[in-house]
């Protein structure tokens, strides 16, 4: 009767046993699928944002040290890809801009926040093919993503305005008309290297952006 009680005893350790090595054993795989999924980001980023859209997709899996079958694994297409990149790059800025919103001068606030995108958009050729493309198509799934993006610029936007730094007839979405417009027309223009010309164009749409007092100046 010992000896069975000691029998079961055993098993039931071994069960145990075997199920926490299973519990490890799966958080194991899950952190190393995380890890391989943050670094085909990382690579399809640099790797877009450098040789555009017509990037081998076999490439960006050698520049993320990952094997092909592990990139489509976790993005079975090219395009979701793609996608995942611009998710992830918007999750990032709306981070930046909520740690803009208290900022003591909602000005530069705005001014530095939408500056640093314009520049990222004249870096990044796949963004400028996407825009000369239309090849933007976001997945119901991220639709919060974006919002999130949309209220947390909107935010600084609207500061800048209660400031007097910002005229008050724009919003969000004019501002995106202008990022495209600007970047497509030093795209199509075969500027798309010429930092300097880019500079003065980006000068110009900042003065365009700025508040001004018309009754004082009508005087």
């Amino acid at each position: 009767m010992q000896k069975k009680e000691n029998s079961m005893n055993q098993s039931a350790n071994n069960q145990q046993a075997n199920a926490d090595n299973f519990a490890n054993n799966s958080k194991s795989l899950r952190a190393d699928a995380k890890q391989n999924r943050e670094q085909i980001l990382e690579a399809a980023h640099k790797s877009f944002a450098q040789k555009g859209l017509s990037i081998p997709i076999s490439e960006i899996a050698s520049q993320a040290g990952v094997g092909i079958g592990t990139l489509y694994r976790h993005f079975p297409t090219k395009e979701a890809l793609f996608e995942a990149v611009n998710i992830s790059y918007k999750q990032q800025l709306t981070k930046k801009a909520k740690s803009l919103a208290n900022h003591a001068d909602p000005g530069k606030a705005f001014f530095d926040f939408f500056s640093s995108i314009i520049k990222d958009g004249f870096t990044n050729r796949a963004l400028k093919e996407a825009f000369k493309s239309g090849a933007f198509n976001t997945q119901a799934a991220n639709f919060g993503v974006i919002q999130d993006f949309h209220s947390a610029y909107a935010t600084l936007l609207i500061r800048a305005q209660q400031a007097k730094a910002v005229r008050e007839d724009i919003d969000v979405q004019d501002l995106g008309t202008l990022l495209i417009g600007l970047l497509l027309a030093i795209e199509q223009q075969g500027d798309a290297t010429d930092i300097n010309r880019f500079h003065r164009l980006l000068s110009i749409a900042i003065e365009g952006l700025r508040y001004k007092d018309t009754f004082n100046e009508s005087k």
